[in-house]
């Protein structure tokens, strides 16, 4: 199971930055500044699966609170006429704001459902968390993420 789960988690987060790197090119703004909080929370989903596996939960907490805190502030990032080149953000998230907010709202109770399971300790909670996160990042890449 904890290998199912490192080989899924690293080739989403392997995507997740490589794209990530090449499409920070030019950006400026507050699309930069949304590109940045994308790649700080990839980094930190790279270092709360070294944790797991390292059963060092208390490190996670932090981290996930980070991602969490970033989950939270997500929408205003996306004002009106902030999906120009180099940014990736499909036309979707404006047609259907309410639902990429609701998509926000779930990686949000996601990532502090990882931070409380690491807080207590609890193996099986953090990594079901872990997943739980991992799925509603790719989920919302999917449905409001140009490719």
């Amino acid at each position: 199971m904890v290998q199912k789960l490192r080989v899924v988690t690293t080739l989403i987060l392997v995507s997740v930055t490589y794209v990530g790197a090449v499409a920070h090119s030019g950006a400026t703004g507050i699309v930069k500044e949304r590109m940045d909080y994308f790649k700080a929370s990839s980094i930190n989903l790279k270092k709360i699966r070294a944790h797991i596996s390292n059963e060092n939960y208390a490190s996670i907490v932090p981290l996930a609170n980070s991602i969490a805190s970033w989950n939270a502030k997500m929408p205003e990032y996306f004002p009106a006429g902030s999906n120009k080149n180099p940014s990736e953000a499909s036309p979707k998230i404006w047609s259907d704001f309410k639902g990429f907010t609701a998509a926000a709202q779930l990686n949000w109770e996601a990532t502090i459902s990882l931070a409380k399971a690491a807080k207590n300790g609890d193996r099986n909670a953090v990594i079901n968390a872990f997943k739980a996160t991992a799925a509603s990042c790719k989920s919302c890449h999917k449905t409001y993420r140009l490719k």
